[in-house]
């Protein structure tokens, strides 16, 4: 029993460790990384993953100042490898007259990226491993830094060590030399205290990580509140200070476990599907009466246009034109599925979904109708993935399939498209962000099999003072009014060379056309982009303006698939400002939101830039009517900055330089599931046609 005092207490601590070792989240340090107070850590993003932060936190080197900001957003792009920007706001404000510059201290955009080495593959006992770079090359260069890190945890304790040699301009060493720090889980609760060493001063904090929080799509917030220690001013005197950090840690894209979770909850709250016949692979008897009018009742209440049902043989035949899930074209392809393999009739072997836009065809799925009933209802996705087709049906002539009616009626009429217009200058000697806003109603009908006419008009809802006529930023500013006015016409060049020419007014005052043809290349998932424009102003505009009258673009892109989710591009553009040169391009998609990073050359400009694609408007919107109301599939706010040169020696704003052809109508977003049309893809989102169907069509069955 002499023991007892020892053994107990140890095993306490070995049961704190235990229940403590879970990591409960990833902080985001102020320098624009995932880390601890300051320091960067070995970890990373997950794939997917978006943080956005706030916090004041400052190096005491670069001056005083009585506002401190820093503005972060980051993403885990998959492979270790996370990319944040970072907006620094250091200033003293004060009283400054319309137009003229408010800078008193750094106002600074820049680009970290880190990289977390593949060591786990290795079957060695090592801590991960990272390296990383901060504030990549721009005009200033306050916060420049390479640096290597090791991090681990150890129960409740994470733990990073790192070194990093600063290049950063002035005395202040934002990361230098020697690093390090740990953070404690505080028992059983979901705080932290953090103790660390940037190389030049030492940081004290607390950290608090959320619960993921269902009301937010399951993210996090974290926030922090942290003390310098050792820290000194320009003159050398102390300048120890309180700071804070608030995150948001956001999942953009849903994991296929969910969606399963999901399709469970929505099966268990309705009517059980039907059992299957008895003998493997064979499907249930269907009813004596004729299934197939209330399987077009039934596509047609889950808010579907153009919808046809027929056979052909013993394939069942569907074909739907969908503008009410459009967010991905998947949606309602689920619905389409579900509700076709469910209620088909007797002798059918296979069920094909014809997907229409504009009354075109433009693309074809299909399953087998045994293997799909079964993952319907089972989950196993195995089976499906193996017959499922993507493409031309083989001998498919629409007047061969055997219509339950040999037309098919259209139940809109017009449709009324919301999208916001974002114009912004970021971090310029004149403001911190400069906006226009204004909101776009496009209307819309369609004329004839690929034929749209269209109407585009622009209400500006806000602007900041200097986007004022007379003011810095004046030609950025949203005009009212009648944006544009054109006829739209799409169609197939053969199989593999989809087209996409207009012609009308464009951008208030130009008469021109415009146009896209794609390239679908044989024997792979890539594709060739050859897009173009040509615009004219009226002679009345050109009388009021000292810009070119006549503004022509041409792009010709090649598109790498790296997989069903990632591309890139590289091309040649003549930009709308007359120069020519190269780009690249990288896109990543998650779930319904991509990223994409470029780089553009015109004449002795480059830019860089990133572009986040949301979509603006309900996974189930609107279904077909009369006039149909719907949101934008695709809304694409971006930020830019101009690499230095010897011939561009700061970040200047050319807010019209090096800009590509930029089409009213982009085939890819309003035809193409924007260019999600692969058959790798399609494949891969088979628990999300699944979810799909159990949310939104099972309700629907007769």
């Amino acid at each position: 029993m002499k023991h007892v005092h020892i053994v107990l207490p140890l095993a306490s601590l070995l049961l704190w460790l235990a229940s403590a070792a879970q990591a409960q989240g990833l902080g985001v340090a102020s320098i624009g990384a995932t880390g601890g107070l300051h320091i960067p850590s070995a970890y990373v993003l997950g794939t997917g993953e978006m943080a956005a932060s706030l916090g004041s936190e400052q190096d005491p080197k670069l001056g005083t100042f009585s506002r401190r900001r820093n503005y972060t957003l980051g993403f885990g792009l998959g492979g270790g490898v996370e990319l944040f920007g970072r907006l620094a706001e250091y200033q003293n404000p004060r009283p400054t007259a319309p137009g003229l510059p408010d800078i008193n201290g750094p106002r600074d955009l820049s680009a970290n990226v880190k990289w977390q080495l593949p060591t786990e593959g290795l079957g060695l006992p090592l801590p991960r491993l990272a390296v990383g770079l901060t504030d990549v090359q721009g005009g200033a260069s306050f916060f420049r830094s390479a640096y290597a890190v090791a991090s681990d945890d150890w129960g409740p304790l994470r733990w990073s060590l790192g070194y990093a040699h600063s290049k950063a301009r002035g005395q202040a060493r934002v990361l230098d030399g020697l690093f390090g720090g740990a953070e404690m889980r505080l028992w059983d609760t979901r705080a932290t205290a953090l103790l660390e060493t940037d190389g030049t001063r030492r940081h004290a904090g607390l950290r608090y990580y959320s619960e993921p929080l269902p009301w937010l799509g399951d993210a996090q917030l974290i926030g922090s509140v942290q003390r310098s220690f050792g820290a000194t001013g320009t003159l050398g005197r102390p300048a120890d200070a309180n700071s804070f950090n608030l995150t948001l840690v956001l999942p953009l894209e849903t994991d296929d476990a969910t969606r399963d979770r999901r399709a469970l909850a929505a099966a268990k709250a309705q009517a059980a599907l039907p059992p299957l016949a008895p003998v493997a692979g064979a499907v249930a008897a269907a009813p004596l009466t004729d299934p197939l009018p209330a399987l077009q009742a039934s596509l047609r209440s889950a808010g579907l246009d153009r919808v046809r049902v027929g056979t052909l043989g013993d394939n069942l035949v569907v074909e739907y034109e969908n503008h009410r899930y459009l967010q991905n074209e998947v949606d309602a392809l689920g619905v389409v599925l579900g509700l076709a393999a469910e209620q088909a009739p007797s002798g059918v072997h296979r069920v094909h979904a014809i997907t229409l836009k504009a009354g075109q065809v433009v693309f074809e799925t299909s399953v087998n109708l045994a293997a799909f009933r079964i993952y319907l209802r089972e989950g196993d996705a195995a089976a499906v993935q193996a017959s499922m087709g993507f493409g031309r049906l083989p001998g498919y002539e629409s007047e061969s399939v055997q219509w339950l009616q040999a037309k098919a009626s259209s139940a809109t009429r017009v449709r009324v498209a919301f999208s916001p217009l974002l114009n912004h200058a970021t971090a310029t000697e004149f403001g911190l962000f400069d906006y226009s806003l204004a909101v776009q109603a496009r209307t819309s009908a369609n004329l004839w099999r690929g034929g749209v006419l269209y109407a585009d008009l622009v209400q500006r809802v806000a602007n900041s003072d200097n986007m004022e006529p007379g003011r810095i930023y004046a030609g950025s500013r949203h005009r009212n009014g009648l944006q544009t006015l054109a006829l739209q016409q799409s169609f197939w060049l053969g199989e593999r060379v989809f087209a996409s020419v207009g012609a009308g007014r464009y951008q208030h005052d130009r008469i021109g056309a415009e146009g896209e043809a794609i390239f679908f290349v044989p024997g792979r998932d890539d594709t060739a982009h050859l897009r173009a424009s040509v615009n004219r102003r009226t002679a009345d505009a050109a009388l009021h303006t000292t810009l070119p009258r006549t503004v022509d673009a041409v792009s010709a892109l090649y598109r790498w698939r790296l997989s069903s989710t990632t591309w890139a591009e590289g091309g040649v553009h003549r930009y709308t400002d007359g120069s020519s040169g190269p780009a690249l391009g990288f896109t990543r998609w998650f779930g319904d939101v991509a990223l994409q990073l470029y780089a553009r050359r015109g004449g002795s400009n480059t830019f860089v830039g990133l572009e986040l694609s949301l979509p603006i408007t309900p996974r189930q919107g609107m279904g077909a009517a009369p006039v149909q109301f719907t949101g934008s599939p695709r809304f694409v706010p971006g930020i830019r900055t101009l690499m230095t040169s010897d011939r561009n020696s700061g970040n200047f704003v050319k807010p019209d330089a090096v800009r590509p052809v930029d089409l009213a109508y982009e085939p890819e977003v309003e035809m193409l599931n924007s260019g999600r049309v692969t058959p790798d893809y399609m494949r891969s989102q088979l628990p999300r046609l699944r979810e799909s169907f159990y949310l939104h069509a099972l309700p629907l069955m007769p």
